[in-house]
């Protein structure tokens, strides 16, 4: 058992250490392809295709992918961003909607109609979408029902926070910001799967034409001394 254990941590521990990011990726793919026109290595690499016409289009594809990176970053921190805005609206939101909720069980504690009809009765939802609904058809019903507001107004309700809390719901979208960074992140990962691909196969014609060159060194590739 202790043998097994023991291999497994290793593995983990290999697996752990072998793992390179997606910056590390890209850095060694703008080396490569920078490092391609040294007169050491291009005329080599020129039997198999790469002219300069080919390597200046991949590094075209390495800078486009250093931009759609960064996007990716803004769009993501804009995320967090508009995602850290929203769950501090909706607390404010609940906060006073809570006392609303609350002081309004006690005004209409034996109102079985104004009950059901405001959602008294029910426990209040948890999950967001739910909840969202909730409040807002709360309030809804409070703003377009005269007799309910008017019985609230009795216990400090105002009119004007009925509208107030109604357009705080209004602004709860964090919908648009999502999607941007939902596809910003699609368009990254798809530009560098396929430059990764183009990258692997130039690595490979370089290792065979150039078998133990030292050169290999100036476009990414650890060369063993012989002995």
């Amino acid at each position: 058992m202790e043998n097994t254990e023991l291999i497994v941590e290793k593995k983990k521990k290999i697996r752990h250490n072998t793992y390179k990011t997606m910056d590390y990726w890209i850095e060694k793919m703008r080396e490569a392809f920078s490092n391609a026109i040294i007169p050491e290595i291009y005329p080599h690499l020129l039997t198999v295709g790469y002219d300069e016409a080919r390597l200046a289009a991949l590094r075209q594809k390495v800078k486009d992918l250093i931009q759609l990176s960064n996007e990716q970053i803004g769009a993501k921190a804009t995320k967090i961003a508009a995602t850290d805005t929203h769950v501090k609206k909706c607390k404010e939101i609940n906060l006073l909607y809570s006392k609303h909720r609350a002081l309004l069980k006690v005004l209409m504690g034996n109102d079985t109609l104004a009950s059901t009809t405001l959602q008294l009765n029910v426990r209040k939802k948890k999950d967001y979408s739910n909840w969202f609904q909730e409040v807002h058809h709360f309030y809804t019903q409070l703003t377009q029902n005269t007799g309910l507001a008017t019985q609230a107004a009795t216990v400090g309700i105002t009119a004007g926070e009925l509208d107030t809390q109604l357009q705080r719901l209004g602004t709860l979208q964090t919908g648009n910001e999502n999607a941007r960074a939902q596809l910003a992140t699609e368009l990254r990962d798809k530009a560098f799967a396929e430059l990764r691909k183009e990258y692997a196969q130039y690595i490979k014609y370089a290792k065979i034409l150039m078998p133990h060159d030292q050169m290999l060194e100036a476009i990414g590739i650890t060369v063993r001394s012989r002995r």
